[in-house]
Formats: C-alpha cells, structure tokens, sequence
C-alpha cells in the first residue's frame, strides 16, 4: 500500500495529466532513484520526463536535468560492463543506451526508487520536427542532455541543414575530388525529402548524430569523402548503386545524406553492382546497404553460426566507411577463422574500433597474412527479408 508522500506525488502528476493550464503552480517531486540534489521541487519546463515499465509505479516520473544527467551517468557506467555494449565507444553507448539494444542490457541500473519497476527516459517528449527552415530569430535553446533535430524540409533548397549542433565525422576517407568541368556535367540526384528515414528509424534517431548532414561551416563546398565517393561514381558513369542485402536501388544524392543508407569499401565485390575503386594505392570496391536493412526494417541479418542478429544500426548514414562493415566486432568464432588453414586468428576477445577488424591480421597457426576476418557477407550471414 502506498504511503501518503507516495500518493501525494501520485496525484501531483495526474494534475500534471489534466491540468496543463496550471503547471506552474504544481508540486512536482523529482523521481531521482538515488536521490534528488535539487533543493527545489522540477520545474516541468526544465525536466526529464520518464516512463515506468510497471503500471503500480508511484512516482511522478519527472527528474531536474541535473539529476538526471547523474542518474543517465551511473545507467552508463553500467552499460560499459554488459554483454556486447562493452565493445561499444562511448559514443555507441551513449546514442543506444535509450533505445531498446542498450536499454535490454542496461535496465537493471533503472529501478524505480519505488521498487516497483524500471525508469526509462520518455523519447516521444522530443520536439515534433519542423517542416519549414527555422530562422535564427525563432531558434531556440535546447537542453543539454538533448540531441540535435534534422529539418526536414521537402523544400529541395532546404535539403541538407541541421538545426543545431554540427554533423560527426565518419570512420572513411579518400583523397580525390571532382577534377575536370567534364565530369561535373555528370549530376546526381537532389534530394527533395527524408521520407526513407522517416520510415525506418525512430524518432530520436532523426539527428545528425546518425545521419550524416551537410556541414556549412565553411560553405559545405568541399568534403573529401562526398567528393572521392562523387568523383569515384563519376568516372564509372554511375548514380545509382544497389543494397548488398535487400538489392533495392539507391539513387545517390549531390549532397549529404549521400543516399538512404551508407557506403562502405570492401575487399570483395559482393554484388555486381559495386564498383571498383582505387583507395590509398589498393583496389577495393564502394558497396551500399540501405537504412531499411541496417535498422532491420527492410530484412533481417543474423550469424548462420551463432544466430546472433547483425549490429547494422551501429553505422551513421548517408556517409562512407574506409573499412567492411561486416567485418566489425564478429559475434563467433567461425567468423574470426583463418582463410587458410580455419584455425581461429583472435584467441582471446579484442576490445578494438570496427575498422581494426577490417586490416590484415596474420594467422597465429599457419602465419598467413591475409583479411581473416572480411568474409564474404553471404557465406557467413543469413538474410531475411521477408
């Protein structure tokens, strides 16, 4: 049975519920489970609101941003030592830890100081997103435990700007960029809207953290991995690519997000599509796999050995990886066998970036050197799409 301070919390938060003309004037207690440091009751326009997984919570589900920027923290520190997430980056952790691939591992950090369930931060208190550029005048300050929201805009001059914050670098490179007045004639597509993304991801996923944007700092007129994938496509008279997984065609953009999914290069031509480049003095071949298949939404990719599902989601859109996608963190043994002689080339687990198991390893049995750990995506994956 609850006790009256519970119930008085309770109630305060159903006031909340149907009286919103009158929340300044309502007693809100923070729901921090290991304490509030507040001394003042939330102030709703400056909180966190939450979710509980159990219906008899009693709590009001409202923390201060201060309490709950340690409250995410200690969730944090606790996601670093679970499962797979602790070969996640840090920022890997900290763009899942909401969602339901961090959340299922983290939960048990979350229980409500009622003890009753576990809190989870409410993602559908994100602002609703624009369909008209905002101006500077009408811009305003997001707290900051929030990620940075897209425009999107179905406006084509509009195509490609972020309302805050700036977009984060990819893990790619490349060198070349469009050199003759000749091969700019060869145009791409304008992207008029973001409805590819809209479909497959959810909404805190809509920002530039995941997505990569156009970056006009300094007039978004050079950026060497847009222009070596451009400049690359070009030569092959090519603006449209195919998905390795799904076969869907992606028609590829002039700008940023360069198509509805990502680029990456491998040392295999994995599909008659992709095509064959030189990178760094090595040839390698610029393959794509749409948002849809990423995410899960358009197929599904699990191990053929350990059914373990494929991490797709992990990898920022619209932009090129230097190294083979699926290559990263393997989830079994079979997928770290030698390409020689099958003896397995990691012994022990590595703690390493993705693009650590993309480069030549050398086989600790045999001494061949080799890209172990780069296999042929449909020998070593099962792909659902129905």
């Amino acid at each position: 049975m609850a006790s009256s301070s519970e119930k008085s919390e309770l109630n305060s938060s159903a006031s909340f519920s149907s009286n919103s003309d009158e929340v300044d004037d309502i007693f809100i207690t923070c729901c921090a489970p290991n304490g509030c440091t507040v001394p003042s009751p939330v102030n709703l326009h400056q909180s966190v609101k939450l979710t509980s997984s159990s219906d008899q919570c009693v709590c009001s589900l409202f923390m201060h941003s201060e309490c709950f920027d340690q409250f995410e923290e200690s969730v944090l520190q606790y996601l670093k030592l679970s499962g797979r997430a602790r070969s996640w980056s840090e920022k890997q952790r900290r763009q899942n830890i909401w969602s339901k691939r961090g959340y299922d591992l983290a939960f048990k950090a979350c229980l409500c100081k009622c003890k009753k369930g576990y809190l989870k931060k409410d993602l559908d208190q994100v602002e609703e997103f624009d369909h008209v550029p905002v101006t500077k005048s009408k811009k305003k300050k997001r707290k900051s435990n929030e990620k940075p929201l897209l425009i999107l805009s179905t406006s084509p001059t509009n195509r490609n700007r972020t309302i805050s914050g700036c977009s984060t670098g990819s893990e790619g490179g490349g060198i070349s960029k469009l050199s003759s007045p000749k091969e700019a004639v060869f145009s791409f597509s304008r992207r008029s809207d973001y409805h590819a993304f809209l479909v497959a991801l959810p909404k805190q996923k809509l920002n530039p953290y995941h997505i990569k944007m156009e970056d006009e700092t300094y007039g978004g007129n050079y950026d060497e991995n847009r222009n070596f994938v451009l400049s690359n496509l070009t030569n092959h008279k090519v603006h449209t690519v195919h998905c390795l997984l799904c076969l869907r065609s992606l028609p590829v953009y002039d700008r940023y997000p360069l198509i509805d999914g990502t680029f990456f290069l491998s040392v295999h031509k994995s599909h008659k599509s992709a095509v064959e480049i030189l990178h760094n003095g090595y040839n390698r071949y610029l393959c794509a796999v749409c948002v849809g298949c990423l995410h899960g939404y358009s197929a599904k990719v699990n191990c053929k050995f350990c059914k373990e599902e494929w991490q797709g989601d992990l990898f920022q859109l619209g932009t090129l990886y230097s190294f083979d996608i699926f290559a990263a963190n393997p989830c079994c043994p079979r997928r770290t066998q030698c390409n020689t002689c099958s003896a397995n080339v990691l012994k022990e687990r590595v703690e390493a970036s993705f693009s650590w198991f993309a480069q030549q390893l050398q086989c600790p049995d045999c001494g061949s050197l080799d890209y172990h750990l780069i296999k042929p995506h449909l020998t070593v994956f099962k792909i659902s799409t129905d």
